[in-house]
């Protein structure tokens, strides 16, 4: 488990590389994985009743793979978190205020 809980780790860190590669900084994300382990830090995104700016930036600049949610919900990383928790990623996912525009835009 710890294995797995490295590679989640690396895809987290991997995704804030890439929104550094576009322009986008995500400070409150980066220093909550410094405080905590990224796992713990998911699980407290997820259950927050907000949609964070951070998030709903990623889902406007068409970068929902790089939003915490859909890597949670990455196949490999799945059985990190319970049941209630992968579904609360895919609520997101599919229920924010950005996420229902852009869904509802798309051809």
């Amino acid at each position: 488990m710890e294995q797995l809980r490295a590679e989640f780790s690396q895809a987290i860190f991997d995704a804030i590389r890439e929104c550094h590669e576009f322009g986008y900084h995500p400070t409150k994300w980066e220093a909550m994985n410094r405080t905590q382990h990224p796992v713990e830090a998911s699980i407290k995104l997820v259950q927050s009743p907000d949609f964070q700016d951070g998030f709903k930036k990623l889902l406007r600049e068409n970068k929902e793979h790089l939003t915490v949610e859909s890597i949670m919900l990455r196949l490999e990383f799945s059985s990190l978190f319970n049941s209630q928790l992968l579904q609360a990623a895919r609520w997101r996912l599919t229920t924010s205020p950005i996420a229902v525009c852009v869904h509802s835009s798309a051809p």
